[in-house]
């Protein structure tokens, strides 16, 4: 998929017909603010990458045009297409950075593998999106009474793969057998198989 977007109030000349630098960037900055304003609906951090001080693009008589490519991502270190379909057209890609921080359940401590995990175990912390493993939780109680598949360190974000539901009777265990019939009941001490 293919966005472009036409930056249309940005002046982009120097003296002598040359796209100045600076617009560019403009353009790119503008771009990237509205997108993400409207896919995440978050604030950004947007810092777009230095071009070559030497570049010299002939100004454009048209509006420019910003583009994400295809397939492109849209958080982190990426690059923007910026493009004059003009008289004298030309393309170039522009280097940017974009950060959204997300608040996200980490664990409070270090903590070790078979934990069932408690309220006192986790908190929120906020992190890059762009740098969060898949399955993030936002939710404390998604983890709360799970039992930890692996040790974790202390601010590691928690993931749905990295716990379970724990068992409540493990192999070996002592447990109370019970029967119930109509009205009767019987009780008899016993030992879990699996």
């Amino acid at each position: 998929m293919c966005l472009t977007w036409l930056v249309c109030n940005i002046s982009g000349a120097h003296a002598g017909g040359v796209q100045s630098i600076d617009s560019i960037r403009k353009a790119a900055r503008q771009f990237i603010a509205e997108h993400t304003k409207t896919v995440y609906q978050q604030p950004a951090e947007i810092n777009i990458g230095k071009l070559d001080s030497r570049l010299r693009l002939r100004q454009c008589n048209l509006p420019l045009e910003v583009f994400l490519p295809s397939g492109s991502r849209d958080l982190g270190r990426f690059t923007l297409g910026v493009r004059c379909s003009g008289q004298k057209p030309w393309s170039l890609h522009v280097p940017v950075t974009v950060t959204i921080y997300q608040k996200v359940i980490v664990t409070a401590r270090s903590l070790p593998r078979g934990k069932i995990l408690t309220g006192n175990d986790l908190k929120f912390a906020k992190h890059d999106k762009s740098k969060l493993p898949a399955g993030y939780m936002d939710e404390l109680t998604e983890g709360v009474g799970m039992e930890l598949k692996r040790q974790l360190s202390n601010g590691a974000p928690l993931t749905t793969s990295m716990i379970r539901k724990p068992k409540i009777i493990k192999r070996g265990q002592r447990v109370s057998i019970i029967a119930r019939a109509g009205g009767m009941e019987v009780r008899m001490a016993g030992k879990a198989m699996a």
